[in-house]
């Protein structure tokens, strides 16, 4: 079945751009930029075997958690000028060879005047990696979101006030872990909704510790530990949009039983706005509700905060039941898009689906682009080329500049 917008697409994906696994519908014109030491290539010389190319007509949606933070906002723009912070050039590369029309980026720290994310854009997508195509992304929306804010309160529970843990959401400094979506397509700005502000104790049937707050604490402890984000995109040629809902669970070091308990929580606000049954949940500006029904969205971002998956055997991850029992929502399953079969890599123990390195060599799936299930999907895949295969070097474990989370994306069918 084929939602209602897709049908529309052609046209103006077709007058915005071209496709293909070094394209994106805006584009710069080719500019080699390439990272410090590595010789200037040309896409033409390169075997994009772990690349997939997108269909004319599709919407490449994408996530990728960034983990470029630093003492503070301000040093990680600082740090950033110029045009080349190692991490953030690789992560450049790594969304011009796949080549998103929309891309969620989690862990990117935030700042109070949004330069991060427009240097980002402008600095590093924009500017062509080791003789990829820059992608200009002409239009990019970021907020607040609660980790390093300081809460006022003992959250957890040590005697004192202050520090990461005792942050809204846990934080060395506010925007600590923020996020940023870059969109070829236009973002009905006037519709954007955020939900960094609801309280925990505000969800029906919440499932907050029995004892582990006071009185006090719970009516100061936000439910999303980062924020939820319902972005309208208009998409050319149909008149209605299509609601790309961002987010990222975010929880501390080792966390404890309430942040295992918030983060399901959070999964399970997330699902019961995607299917319209968030009647009790107000966003900031004080309006409640969700999505309404038939509407077409997009889910993106980390639903499985890596910290927390630290704490779960390695061959178990958190269920997502909350998001997927019903039938509003869909997972493709996406994989590693790679020529080497799994068995004979050498990081054969990892999920073919994982997203995100762990602490002794393992990986697991916390980021995810889940589609509503009236969309019809070309195809998804996860950015992870074995040794020897083309773009290892911006997956290798063994370099500090590569991040420990993968690409992950899906092609929304155009026609």
């Amino acid at each position: 079945m084929r939602s209602g917008f897709t049908g529309c697409l052609v046209a103006g994906l077709i007058v915005a751009g071209s496709s293909g696994a070094h394209a994106a519908n805006t584009t710069s014109s080719i500019s080699f930029y390439p990272a410090p030491g590595q010789p200037v290539v040309t896409p033409e010389s390169q075997e994009s075997t772990t690349t997939v190319e997108k269909s004319a007509g599709d919407i490449r949606v994408a996530t990728l958690h960034a983990e470029i933070s630093g003492g503070s906002s301000a040093e990680v723009l600082e740090d950033l000028g110029g045009g080349m912070h190692p991490q953030a050039r690789v992560l450049a590369e790594t969304v011009q060879v796949n080549a998103p029309d929309v891309l969620v980026l989690t862990g990117l720290s935030y700042d109070e005047h949004q330069q991060i994310a427009a240097t980002v854009n402008d600095e590093y997508l924009a500017r062509g990696q080791n003789g990829q195509t820059g992608i200009k992304y002409s239009h990019v929306f970021t907020a607040p979101t609660n980790s390093g804010i300081e809460s006022g309160a003992d959250l957890d529970g040590d005697g004192r006030v202050g520090g990461p843990n005792d942050a809204l959401g846990y934080g060395q400094y506010a925007g600590d872990r923020g996020m940023a979506v870059f969109s070829t397509y236009p973002i009905a700005e006037d519709e954007v909704r955020t939900f960094q502000e609801f309280l925990w104790q505000d969800m029906p049937e919440n499932s907050i510790p029995q004892e582990e707050f006071s009185d006090l604490e719970r009516s100061v402890l936000r439910l999303p530990g980062t924020s939820l984000w319902d972005i309208p995109l208009e998409v050319p040629g149909d008149t209605d949009h299509v609601h790309l809902v961002a987010t990222d669970l975010n929880s501390p070091p080792g966390p404890a039983e309430s942040d295992i308990a918030r983060s399901e929580d959070q999964r399970r606000m997330l699902a019961e706005f995607v299917s319209g049954t968030s009647w009790y949940l107000y966003d900031d500006d004080g309006a409640y509700g969700g999505l309404e029904s038939g509407d077409s969205f997009v889910v993106a971002g980390s639903l499985a905060d890596a910290q927390e998956l630290q704490t779960w055997p390695e061959d178990q991850v958190p269920e997502l039941s909350s998001l997927l029992e019903g039938d509003t929502i869909q997972d493709p399953g996406p994989e590693a898009v790679t020529d080497e079969p799994l068995p004979q890599r050498r990081d054969a123990t990892a999920d073919p689906q994982a997203t995100h390195g762990l602490t002794g060599g393992t990986a697991v799936r916390s980021s995810y682009v889940l589609p509503a299930a009236a969309l019809d999907i070309d195809r998804s895949g996860v950015f992870w080329p074995a040794e020897g295969e083309f773009g290892y070097k911006l997956v290798d474990p063994a370099d500090p500049a590569s991040p420990t989370g993968r690409l992950v994306w899906l092609d929304i069918a155009g026609s």
